[in-house]
């Protein structure tokens, strides 16, 4: 069934982070051209048939499972190719999105494959639904469902190929060999040495699939270890923490805990009241 809803949203609602514009569903989709582009980002979820996005000089195909982002004022067009083309949509606002979209590895208008595309659409209802509600705090309410649905869209989008779920699995023991040795020197050998890999490749597969280099990651274990000495083994001090969690010296173990939580290990402590 076709459904479109336009929630009624305060001067207050839109300089929310994240707030919805439009949402709903098309049972089969028509033909949309806009040479302007369209106000707000939008995501349209594809669940049966094909069609085609044009944008500038590039065509996309778009099947069933694939979604498309198109990001505000870049004209495009859309239309159906195989019928009915079945799409659910969202189009949203605030100063987040963007940054939201980064973080799912979204920079530009495209399509994208998604995994579980029921996710996303269960997403979309949800919105709508609240949408047709009488809650007192619509805008406060669609706005949390808004992130939820881009929370999702990360991981769905990152997990979407078979190359990402193979990387990852390809560096699960590296991750277990790190888990298990957080308190032993840890070398980038040691690592690439884990799945017979060197440590070039190594460092060009974490970083692609974690983001971030392997040692970095090391780092980050012990830190989030050391958070867990200091809240469960409290009479410790930071010197036999930092030692515990692999740190040649308190100092650099404070340098890496302030450069990754903002803080010092002493303020951590303080702040959660751990004496």
């Amino acid at each position: 069934m076709d459904t479109i809803s336009f929630p009624t949203l305060t001067e207050a609602d839109r300089l929310l982070p994240i707030y919805p514009d439009i949402v709903g569903h098309w049972d089969n989709q028509e033909t949309i051209d806009r040479p302007d582009g369209f106000s707000h980002f939008q995501w349209l979820q594809v669940t049966a048939g094909e069609g085609e996005l044009v944008i500038g000089e590039e065509r996309f195909t778009i099947k069933a499972g694939q979604g498309f982002c198109l990001f505000p004022n870049v004209p495009h067009r859309y239309y159906a190719t195989r019928e009915p083309w079945d799409i659910y949509f969202l189009s949203f606002g605030g100063d987040l999105a963007p940054h939201l979209l980064k973080q799912a590895g979204i920079t530009e208008s495209g399509v994208f494959s998604t995994t579980g595309s029921e996710i996303i659409v269960s997403h979309m209802r949800s919105i709508y639904a609240m949408t047709q509600s009488e809650n007192a705090f619509l805008g406060l309410e669609c706005s949390k469902l808004v992130y939820m649905f881009l929370l999702d869209l990360m991981k769905v989008i990152r997990i979407s190929s078979h190359s990402a779920e193979h990387n990852f699995a390809k560096l699960r023991p590296v991750i277990q060999y790190i888990e298990a040795n957080t308190g032993a020197v840890i070398t980038i050998n040691d690592l690439a040495g884990c799945i017979d890999v060197t440590p070039q490749y190594l460092c060009l597969l974490f970083k692609k699939t974690m983001r971030m280099r392997p040692m970095e990651y090391v780092n980050r274990e012990r830190i989030n270890r050391s958070k867990e000495i200091m809240f469960r083994e409290s009479e410790h001090k930071l010197n036999d923490i930092a030692s515990m969690v692999g740190f040649d010296s308190a100092s650099y173990f404070s340098s890496v805990f302030r450069k990754l939580e903002g803080i010092s290990p002493e303020q951590f402590k303080k702040i959660h009241g751990i004496r």
